[in-house]
């Protein structure tokens, strides 16, 4: 009999008919005397190939687990009918990139009948304050293993909690926080990548909802009153950024470096790039309108392909006609959705304390006493149902997960094939309900 490693190779070098494959994996199957572990294989490979479940056998082993009749939506292809075969936390193979070979240890197969939904990669919030009344800035390690158990359900599989302007004793004290709810997290729960630091070192003229009395200035001296391996992604004020000295350092340590609450012109921008500064934050939120004659930050980062820019498509902070404008003129690649997610979304409460400030919800978004802008009150899963009279959902998702996972460098996360870290959302086609999540190859959410 055929050893399933030959057969596997027969397959992929297309040495095999249908109906050759058919018989030698039932011969494995049906054989009198099988050997458990040939026949537990021949099963995966046959329901992967062939979309046939066969009885589960329990066992207190490891398991894989076969998602059937599904259609994979990788973000800017096309969506391929495809099966997943999942092993612990990764895909091993898919319908149409079959496994190099099948785990021998196997001892259990569960079945995943996707009834013709539409699977995409986790969605990926890099800027995010807080929902379900959890406040990076403020909440116990409680609150926000709540808010990380909830998440899931709106698809997004991965975080960068963002804190923002606060004391660097505050500051100190939340990152520890954060940093011990993600050295425990339980396999139901939405992952922490690393922490986003928006403030302190910060414009005053473009505070927007930020408290100006806990600015500083944007040394090394005081970033090290703050410093933590668990951040990623920093917001800085680049003309404030003496020899751009600062974000020299945290170029060469991997911190994202991003332009935001600035007032730099195009020169300092340029100048900013050119020393390690890859992103800017909240594009034409909170910096100087694209002036004809003044290009400053926004005018430089959409014709500069190298930087991402983080976007804010609820169309509140945007206009729709502006998130567009950005969409057709930046590369398809560097591009990125956040939520800007406040406490108060999806919280029971009308009003709350942000930042040191009451901020109040108003329709989709919050404002704090005078009006102004504090942030979001939507997830990326509403996002990207806001947007799909702009682009198509496969394209949303280059937004949503692709980028951000690239400019994050998480190389297993953004896309669904073999050897990616299994993260999946099912959505219900065309209306893009989300029924389903897989966080780390464990329905979370289902």
């Amino acid at each position: 009999m055929k050893p399933i490693q030959d057969l596997i190779s027969d397959i992929k070098s297309r040495n095999l008919k249908q109906e050759e494959i058919k018989a030698t994996l039932v011969s494995c199957i049906q054989v009198s005397k099988p050997d458990h572990t040939t026949k537990i294989q021949a099963q995966i490979l046959y329901s992967l190939l062939f979309s046939e479940k066969f009885q589960e056998i329990e066992s207190k082993k490891a398991s894989a687990v076969l998602i059937l009749n599904g259609f994979i939506q990788n973000p800017g292809e096309e969506k391929t009918k495809e099966n997943i075969l999942i092993y612990k936390d990764i895909i091993v193979g898919t319908s149409k990139d079959l496994p190099d070979k099948i785990p021998v240890d196997i001892d259990k197969i569960q079945y995943i009948d996707a009834q013709n939904m539409l699977i995409s990669p986790g969605l990926i919030d890099q800027h995010i304050h807080g929902g379900y009344n959890c406040d990076f800035n403020t909440s116990d390690e409680q609150a926000i293993l709540n808010f990380l158990l909830n998440l899931p359900k709106h698809g997004v599989t991965s975080i960068c909690p963002t804190i923002m302007t606060d004391s660097p004793e505050n500051i100190e004290i939340q990152i520890k926080k954060i940093t011990a709810v993600k050295n425990a997290l339980p396999l139901n729960s939405t992952k922490i990548i690393g922490i986003n630091l928006e403030g302190p070192f910060l414009n005053a003229e473009f505070k927007g909802a930020h408290c100006e009395k806990l600015f500083l200035e944007p040394t090394i001296e005081n970033y090290k009153r703050i410093e933590s391996d668990e951040i990623r992604i920093i917001t800085i004020a680049p003309e404030l950024d003496k020899n751009f000295e600062l974000t020299k350092y945290l170029s060469d340590k991997g911190v994202i470096v991003s332009a935001g609450h600035s007032n730099a012109d195009r020169a300092v921008f340029s100048d900013a790039v050119s020393s390690g500064l890859t992103q800017v934050t909240h594009i034409f939120n909170a910096m100087p309108s694209l002036h004809h004659r003044q290009p400053g930050i926004i005018g430089n980062s959409l014709i500069n392909d190298d930087i991402y820019v983080e976007i804010i498509a609820d169309h509140n902070h945007l206009h729709q006609d502006i998130i567009e404008l950005i969409l057709r003129i930046k590369p398809d690649s560097k591009a990125v959705f956040i939520s800007d997610s406040l406490p108060l979304n999806h919280s029971e409460l009308d009003s709350t304390v942000f930042g040191g400030q009451k901020i109040f919800k108003h329709n989709e978004i919050a404002i704090n006493e005078t009006g102004k802008f504090a942030g979001s009150l939507m997830f990326l899963d509403s996002v990207i149902r806001k947007n799909l009279n702009l682009k198509e959902f496969s394209q949303l998702l280059m937004y949503c997960s692709f980028n951000p996972a690239k400019n994050l460098r998480l190389d297993t996360l953004g896309c669904l094939k073999k050897g990616m870290t299994a993260d999946l959302v099912f959505w219900e086609d065309e209306i893009f309900k989300i029924t389903s999540v897989f966080i780390n190859g464990q329905a979370v959410f289902f």
